[in-house]
């Protein structure tokens, strides 16, 4: 299912609009009013009433400009026409602050703190500076009736001043909640695309793990059959002229190796999907197979409780790999393959009597490399003890 993702201009456009509608029909409305009852005491505006209308028009025509990737000086230019364009609404009496909350709120998301503030302090001050005139000017017959009844002090010395401090704490509080507010909203929209990064960069990590760890069993599942299966197919080469029956003879090992490949697959198809898993029953299988088509003397010792499926699967392929690695490159004939748990550990040795090799040297081959790969997956620990013509031992701790 597709979902619709709103962009933050097109949000901001659709809020912008609203308000401008929501002002233009409190104005229309004060318009109707004041001639509906004829209010003779009620001055003419500073301005003209259709520069409203012209000044609304304005703002909805900026409100299709969202300079977020312009230069910082276009940024404060847009800024600066918005508010400008904001001040027949003022002059005309119309005293609605929510356009210039709003204003202030945008200019969150393009500016900087420093130029927010200065926005805001700035806005502060020519806001109420002609709301203050605007105040005099239009009330000037009410300021006469007043005076008539009370005092010119009262009116000079206490009105302006009290819906002056009024105004400013006023406004005060409501730019500082639009601000906060709107930095929260700029926080999350940062962190949902920070998450969203992260997300995709998991994905592309689990999918690169994913694909070494069918590697992985790809190797451990076909490497022994597939090597054997070779070694047999050239010696039935050789064989095929000068011995015929023995090279019918290996033609037929050939045919069940091919299907031990097979048995192989479906095995590592079939652990993935099983929520159970035998590991001795595996070894046991294992060494079997390995015993058929090798001179090889396998001694087995497993003495290990019932382990978690991702365990006695990643050690049924560490013993798996370390079982080919033996026929391809030890010259072995005795190997002892022994589990156990020591000291919270889970311990699993392969022991030869190979010619050994320098345990001191790095090695590149996949084989070692592959059994390190599920020893780390265990959070475990591998350790090679070989000497030159004095086999090798791998000894693998597993936390339990």
């Amino acid at each position: 299912m597709n979902e619709r993702v709103f962009s933050l201009p097109k949000v901001l456009r659709y809020l912008e609009w609203t308000i401008l509608i929501v002002i233009l029909l409190v104005a229309l409305l004060m318009s109707v009013l004041v001639n509906y009852f004829n209010f003779p005491e009620y001055p003419d505006s500073l301005l003209p009433f259709f520069m409203v209308f012209v000044s609304l028009a304005g703002c909805g025509i900026l409100s299709f400009v969202f300079p977020l990737n312009r230069p910082l000086w276009q940024i404060r230019l847009y800024i600066f026409l918005e508010m400008l364009l904001i001040i027949p609404t003022t002059m005309m009496g119309v005293q609605i602050e929510i356009i210039l909350y709003f204003y202030i709120g945008k200019s969150c998301f393009l500016l900087s703190r420093k130029d927010v503030l200065f926005t805001a302090i700035s806005s502060c001050i020519i806001w109420n500076t002609l709301s203050i005139i605007n105040f005099i000017y239009r009330f000037d017959e009410v300021k006469k009736y007043l005076i008539a009844h009370l005092n010119d002090v009262y009116v000079l010395e206490y009105m302006i001043p009290h819906n002056l401090i009024i105004g400013v704490s006023g406004y005060s509080l409501a730019s500082i909640f639009v601000i906060m507010f709107c930095y929260l909203a700029l926080a999350e929209q940062k962190s949902r695309k920070k998450a969203e990064k992260l997300a995709k960069e998991v994905e592309a990590l689990a999918s690169k793990l994913e694909r070494h760890r069918i590697a992985r069993d790809i190797h451990d599942s076909l490497g022994h059959s597939l090597t054997t299966l070779d070694v047999q197919l050239e010696l039935a080469n050789k064989l095929a002229l000068s011995k015929p029956e023995n090279a019918l003879k290996t033609v037929h090992i050939c045919k069940q190796l091919s299907s031990q490949c097979l048995v192989e697959v479906r095995r590592a198809v079939r652990t993935m999907r099983d929520s159970t898993f035998n590991l001795h029953e595996a070894l046991q299988t294992l060494v079997e197979q390995v015993q058929q088509n090798q001179n090889l003397d396998i001694h087995l010792e497993i003495k290990l409780p019932n382990l978690p499926l991702q365990t006695a699967h990643q050690l049924y392929c560490i013993a798996k790999e370390g079982l080919t690695n033996i026929q391809k490159h030890a010259d072995a004939n005795r190997v002892t393959l022994r589990g156990e748990t020591k000291s919270n550990n889970i311990v699993l040795q392969i022991i030869d009597n190979g010619k050994g090799f320098n345990s001191d040297t790095p090695h590149s081959g996949f084989g070692l490399k592959g059994m390190q790969e599920r020893v780390d997956i265990l959070a475990g620990e591998m350790i090679i003890d070989s000497r030159k013509m004095k086999g090798t031992c791998i000894n693998i701790l597993i936390p339990f």
